[in-house]
């Protein structure tokens, strides 16, 4: 059922109208995520044992979580007649996953823990009673059979390493989340108010930052590169109700961890592998200056020894030959272009080597 639809069926003014719109834009990614919707909301509630089921022309989602009851009888409220201030209030008390997904159902059934019973069509109220208490929540959202196979993609793909037991269909889903294979000095930093996986990213240009609220998916930020690209997975103690508040804290948290992991890079980086020290050097070549923690740091070339003279020595020359036999550094066409750029005045490139003379009375007696 689309946006449109829901509109459709429920009498509200213009301003309500726009509200709901707004909620189901932005919360609604496919036909098959009320099913995310659902499951995000039962983990929101502190839910530790979830099972989600999607035979037939249903998903039913259960769980032990904290009693939605309070929550159906606005979610009630809500449906009946969707007064802005109410989206509102709703949207701040409880978050609106389960009044998107109950809305935008062909039709609906939720149970909460006390007893409160809600049935919905097409997003209508069709029947709201009190009932016997059960042992955990019940949610059956009605829809097409053909969504099954993507429902299960979309809860793998936004609950990735949820910290709580989910089942769907018989099989835990979810795995600890994993920095790359490719990243230098993974490791896992002690903070507050969640957890931080964190490394330096050998095949990136850009600062990744995955973001997750206990497991859940929440955002992915593209940030600007200061000094190395990071490669990060911050995972939140909370699911907020708006999950714009983490993003924040996200990011606070790379700012806190990353310069102390640039500095213990630097001072690990003569013993990485060359391989990666050649990789390092090339992304710290291409950047307009190079980071204090890497000052000094034999990254250059000599003919002495490769990685053997630091930027602060190149630096405190008065006059810096680049090139092969003869110059003070050997270097390729990154660390030219680098050098040239940061010590304009002093760096100078080498005289190529004329030609042995033996070469040239052979070239003369060809032509």
């Amino acid at each position: 059922m689309s946006e449109l639809d829901v509109l459709d069926v429920l009498d509200v003014s213009v301003d309500d109208r726009r509200a709901l719109w707004a909620l189901t834009t932005r919360h609604l990614r496919s036909e098959a995520h009320p099913a995310v919707l659902v499951a995000r909301h039962a983990i929101r509630r502190g839910a530790e044992h979830i099972e989600v089921r999607t035979r037939g022309n249903r998903v039913v989602v259960s769980d032990d979580g904290a009693a939605l009851d309070a929550e159906l009888r606005e979610c009630i409220t809500v449906l009946r007649k969707p007064d802005v201030a109410l989206l509102q209030r709703l949207e701040h008390l409880h978050g609106t996953d389960l009044l998107v997904a109950t809305a935008t159902a062909a039709s609906a059934e939720l149970h909460g823990k006390h007893g409160q019973r809600l049935r919905t069509i097409n997003g209508h109220v069709d029947r709201a009673v009190v009932d016997v208490p059960s042992a955990r929540n019940v949610v059956v959202l009605h829809r097409p059979r053909r969504l099954r196979a993507l429902e299960r993609q979309e809860l793998q793909a936004w609950l990735p390493s949820p910290r709580v037991s989910i089942v769907v269909d018989g099989k835990r889903l979810g795995a600890p989340s994993a920095l790359p294979r490719s990243t230098v000095l993974p490791h896992w930093p002690v903070v507050a108010g969640g957890r931080l996986h964190l490394g330096f990213a050998l095949d990136d240009t850009v600062t990744r930052l995955t973001i997750l609220a206990r497991g859940v998916w929440v955002a992915q930020e593209h940030l600007r590169v200061r000094g190395l690209p990071l490669v990060a997975v911050w995972d939140d103690d909370t699911v907020p109700t708006r999950p714009g508040d983490i993003v924040t804290i996200a990011r606070d948290a790379i700012a806190a961890t990353g310069e102390t992991a640039l500095h213990t890079l630097a001072s690990t980086f003569s013993t990485q592998p060359l391989r990666i020290r050649l990789r390092l050097r090339s992304l710290l070549m291409r950047a307009p200056m190079l980071v204090p923690a890497f000052v000094d740091v034999p990254l250059f070339d000599s003919e002495r020894a490769p990685f053997s003279l630091p930027f602060s020595a190149l630096r405190d020359q008065g006059r810096l030959v680049l090139g092969g036999s003869g110059g003070d550094v050997i270097v390729d066409d990154d660390a030219r272009a680098f050098l040239h750029r940061t010590l304009p005045l002093v760096v100078v490139d080498a005289v190529a080597a004329p030609p042995r003379r033996l070469r040239f009375r052979l070239q003369q007696l060809l032509r």
